[in-house]
């Protein structure tokens, strides 16, 4: 008696099914780690020819015990001790350690990782910063990077200018954003912005104790930078810095601005900001202590000289804040000359 096999043959395929998912599984596994592989060979031999070029252009760059990993799906190149250093313009900086990681779903996003502390020095000064994270991101297409962000949580920054007192900056949490803009791409709209920022010029506090700050403004025909320092370049330029969003908020009182700047090519800020304060009652009141006499002084002026905004958005009294050659006016009242922003050209 012959048997009938034909109700055994979807027992037997579904007993292949799993070998031959395996299986396929198996070659995908094995032709992505070789991609992967691949890709990483040339990102190292990448890295190291840049390296190589920048040597021969006198850019020295430290990165200790670099490794490159993130199989399978991202290519993380990590350091310690990374540094850069350009001795035809005496600027050097370091940090801890360095994370730079590319997914490969979206290889054209760069995220960033510093480790603390990290130290700038140019021929002007030295810069020492610490901080609990830092955060970067760069968004970069064939045309050239699309978007800069900078995110630092506990930041606390201090400036050394040759021949000035020393400048300290801390705030809770501190962001920076830059992006190409206009018709050619040769503007550069940046945005700024800290959460309990305090300021202190050779130990001596300015302002009040914390404050919530934010501008953001545009450098019209910044771009490109150029091969030389970035400021004068701009300077020579015409300078132009259009802001359009300038605030300061300390309790229940606000201070916010908007106007036209120009960097003049002795690194001095010249134009005039128009300044509209709110919550001046607050203040009258004494329901905000703690402010500083600099605040003090500029809120005193307001409510004795201001006139009421004839913004709608931006309601409150208005002032007009004057900067002639850094020297900075509210009204009647000169607040300090701000020290230029780079050394004037021998």
């Amino acid at each position: 008696m012959e048997r009938d096999t034909t109700g055994d043959t979807p027992r037997v395929r579904r007993r292949r099914l799993p070998l031959i998912v395996g299986l396929i599984v198996a070659v995908v596994a094995a032709g992505w780690t070789a991609v992967w592989a691949t890709a990483r060979s040339r990102l190292v031999a990448e890295i190291d020819g840049r390296i190589a070029g920048l040597a021969a252009k006198g850019v020295a760059i430290a990165c200790a015990d670099r490794a490159v990993g993130g199989y399978p799906f991202r290519m993380e190149l990590s350091c310690r001790s990374p540094g850069v250093e350009i001795a035809g313009r005496g600027l050097a900086a370091s940090a801890a350690g360095l994370r730079v990681v590319a997914q490969i779903w979206d290889p054209k996003l760069i995220l960033v990782e510093l480790d603390g502390p990290g130290t700038v020095v140019t021929a002007g000064g030295e810069t020492g910063a610490s901080w609990r994270t830092l955060r970067a991101s760069l968004r970069w297409s064939g045309r050239g990077a699309e978007r800069v962000s900078i995110a630092a949580e506990g930041l606390d920054l201090t400036a050394k200018p040759i021949g000035r007192p020393p400048l300290r900056f801390t705030a809770s949490h501190a962001e920076a954003h830059g992006r190409p803009s206009g018709e050619a791409g040769s503007d550069l709209d940046l945005a700024l912005s800290a959460a309990a920022a305090a300021l202190r010029l050779d130990g001596e506090r300015l302002g009040p104790a914390t404050s919530d700050v934010a501008a953001a403004a545009t450098l019209h025909d910044f771009l490109p930078p150029g091969p030389g320092p970035a400021l004068p370049a701009f300077a020579g330029r015409g300078g132009r810095i259009e802001t359009t969003r300038l605030e300061l908020a300390v309790g229940g009182v606000a201070l916010r601005g908007r106007g036209t700047l120009t960097l003049d090519r002795a690194g001095a800020l010249d134009g005039m900001i128009t300044l509209v304060a709110s919550g001046l009652e607050t203040l009258a009141g004494g329901g905000i202590k703690d402010v500083g006499p600099e605040l003090t002084a500029v809120l005193s002026g307001f409510m004795l000289l201001g006139k009421g905004s004839t913004d709608p958005a931006m309601p409150g009294r208005r002032l007009e804040m004057v900067i002639d050659r850094g020297l900075v006016r509210i009204g009647r009242l000169t607040l300090g000359q701000m020290p230029p922003l780079f050394p004037a050209a021998d």
